[in-house]
């Protein structure tokens, strides 16, 4: 698996922080994975000229 590095501001990481409950890097893998999903869709959809 790759890994991927991303910067935040001092006060989101301090929010963040205030939830230990959630793991953070799967909720992004998450997000990412939807949103990738949603660019290809997008991208078959303007292909077709549906857009």
């Amino acid at each position: 698996m790759a890994t991927f590095t991303v910067s935040i501001p001092d006060d989101l990481k301090k929010k963040m922080g205030e939830h230990p409950e959630i793991n953070w890097a799967e909720y992004l893998r998450q997000k990412f994975e939807v949103r990738a999903k949603e660019f290809k869709k997008f991208e078959e959809l303007r292909r077709a000229r549906k857009l």
